[in-house]
């Protein structure tokens, strides 16, 4: 029988302030005597899953089979390790992204050149995107290496509506399951069932040099990417700016440009980690460091986290450089309730944008930035030692003030207070905003109650006061509902009866589901298990 930890989450979103005041709720360190780096996180029912690569085989790590392996460690909700595992061949392997499905089963993502171990499914040459499936133990349920004779390097995975995973990334490959090649380097998308089976593949690119970080699935079931590009031609065009630019794209449900465009300025400028869908457009991150073009604000550094916002045309509605003197690069992108935005990154500066950081010149923190709506800097705050802490996609939102961060760490010094078992270790923290003290001042005054939890045909949303109303109709109560993977849920069945909302969930599949509720001028939300 599985055992359900109902998690509610009562939040308001933050003020605008200049600097965040986040505690630290527990850390870990995770790792041996080599080099251990984190690559992502993902949340199970009682913890999470924490995945990168480790060259150890001491201290937490057991069974490595070769020259750096996939190491993913199952930890509880405050970080103690309930198992660990090391998954690779005689070659490396490199990580570079896990997702979780609805009925708890993870995929991740490593290129790899083995052809032995764990890696049995026949390596086409050089490295392979490798693609495994496991279950909530850690088992192997199956695996697959794709590509061609070339390299095929890392890149992600994306959980569609319907069920396919969407992998994306790199590839030099002509040959093998490559449909397509152009330069040196493409861009390559492939979309998979769940067993593994490719059911759509292309290939998008030019002579130069093309890669993509970050795609989103579209409310009209495509897609849309910032990628990068050195040159226009052949089905890359647009006005070229300098160097590299930001290729930016929209795809139809089979793959097809709908239409493009390119953003930068004379120097580098190339799309990063973060793509969001708004109602009136997208939202991406990239890395730049130009000062003209469609490029203002820049600070002076290496490279500047560039944000754009563009309408449903292509066209920017604003854009903005976060940085200082040093180097900023861009790990996750989040909205939150209030229409702001949420980045986490790292940092080597301190100056510009950027104060707080603790690392000595040359290193760098962790960076977390939130911006309004418009784009204008709300707050910023640093995280880490003395030496590199960094982030790639480690991040689990749980609420509006509540974050799970998963980086690397070098150092115990500042931020860092744990046990550091060699080089580079996992780094694994949570952070909560207690600037406010709202959580406990919701529950007593405006208390919900939320049953049955797990639920079956329907969920109840009442006033956790016994016997005292909400002070307004519950029928102005505005309920949204998201599946386990942030995506909305359309037109769920809600009914408004005395003191009492009621979620009809007797279409809805199982799986774990999070509500937003506005009520009485504040926002609550929580987390909500349907099992039946």
């Amino acid at each position: 029988m599985k055992i359900y930890i109902l998690i509610i989450v009562v939040f308001l979103s933050f003020s605008a302030i200049a600097q965040n005041n986040m505690e630290m709720l527990w850390q870990e360190c995770y790792g041996g005597s080599e080099n251990d780096l984190i690559y992502d996180i993902e949340p199970t029912e009682n913890g999470y899953l924490v995945f990168g690569e480790s060259n150890s085989n001491n201290g937490n790590v057991s069974n490595n089979h070769g020259d750096g392996d996939i190491w993913i460690v199952n930890i509880d909700s405050t970080g103690n390790i309930l198992w660990e595992r090391c998954y690779g061949g005689s070659e490396p392997e490199v990580p570079n992204d896990m997702i979780t499905t609805e009925n708890g089963l993870f995929y991740f993502w490593a290129w790899t050149a083995s052809d032995d171990g764990d890696v049995q499914s026949s390596n086409h040459g050089g490295y392979d995107r490798w693609i495994v499936n496991i279950d909530n133990e850690g088992e192997i349920i199956w695996e697959k290496c794709y590509g061609g004779s070339g390299t095929e390097y890392g890149g992600k995975l994306k959980l569609l509506s319907n069920g396919n995973i969407l992998t994306y990334g790199p590839s030099s490959s002509s040959d093998g399951d490559l449909p397509a090649h152009y330069g040196s380097l493409d861009v390559w998308l492939m979309i998979i069932t769940p067993e593994g089976e490719i059911v759509q593949n292309e290939v998008f690119g030019y002579l130069g040099h093309n890669n993509v970080f970050d795609i989103v699935e579209t409310n009209d079931g495509g897609f849309f990417m910032a990628s990068k590009t050195i040159m226009t031609g052949g089905m890359i065009q647009g006005n070229h700016h300098g160097n590299t630019d930001v290729w930016a794209v929209k795809l139809d449900a089979e793959l097809n440009i709908e239409w493009q465009k390119l953003y930068g300025g004379y120097y580098d400028d190339y799309g990063h980690r973060g793509v969001l869908e708004l109602e009136d457009g997208y939202l991406f991150l990239a890395s730049t460091n130009s000062y003209d073009g469609d490029v203002t604000g820049f600070h002076g550094g290496f490279a500047d986290i560039w944000v754009v916002r563009i309408d449903l045309e292509g066209n920017i509605i604003w854009q903005k450089c976060l940085g200082g003197s040093g180097s900023e690069h861009a790990g996750t992108l989040h909205q939150t309730d209030d229409g702001s935005f949420v980045i986490i990154g790292e940092t080597d500066s301190n100056n510009g944008d950027v104060s707080g950081n603790h690392s000595a010149q040359g290193y760098s923190d962790i960076w977390m930035v939130k911006l309004s709506e418009s784009g204008e800097l709300i707050w910023q705050e640093c995280y880490g030692g003395q030496m590199n802490e960094r982030i790639y996609k480690g991040v689990v939102k749980k609420s509006e003030s509540n974050w799970v961060l998963a980086g690397r760490t070098s150092n115990n010094s500042f931020d860092v207070n744990c046990d550091l078992h060699g080089f580079e270790d996992f780094w694994v923290l949570e952070i909560e905003d207690t600037s406010t003290n709202v959580i406990g001042k919701i529950k007593n005054e405006n208390g919900l109650k939320v049953y049955p939890n797990p639920a079956q045909d329907y969920v109840v949303f009442t006033s956790a006061t016994h016997g005292v109303a909400w002070s307004h109709p519950v029928s102005e109560t505005k309920v949204t509902v998201f599946d386990f993977h942030g995506r909305r849920i359309n037109n769920p069945v809600i009914y408004y009866m005395d003191n009492k909302i009621v979620w009809d969930t007797k279409e809805v599949k199982n799986g774990i589901y999070f509500y937003k509720m506005e009520m009485e001028g504040k926002v609550v939300s929580g987390k909500v298990v349907v099992q039946k």
